[in-house]
């Protein structure tokens, strides 16, 4: 995954899909991003955006639904609710 290159104050949003990793991919290369950025290491599989980039995205979610949306993705992994 490359550097961002984010710098103290840049403005940054994760971008990730509440259905699947599938809509995720679709979604950043319709705008450029490879695959192979999407950000595996956390808990929800994401799109770092940073810049001017992130007014694209806003409002986005709440702290609620990001709480939601996470635990729904660790039951999903483990082979617990269907996707959505």
């Amino acid at each position: 995954m490359p550097r961002l290159g984010a710098r103290k104050g840049d403005r940054l949003c994760h971008v990730y899909s509440d259905r699947s990793i599938g809509e995720l991919v679709e979604w950043g290369e319709a705008r450029g991003l490879k695959p192979e950025w999407i950000d595996r290491r956390n808990v929800l599989p994401h799109f770092d955006v940073l810049g001017e980039r992130v007014a694209e995205h806003e409002p986005g979610v709440g702290r609620a639904e990001l709480v939601a949306d996470i635990r729904w993705w660790r039951d999903y992994q483990r082979g617990g609710r269907r996707r959505r």
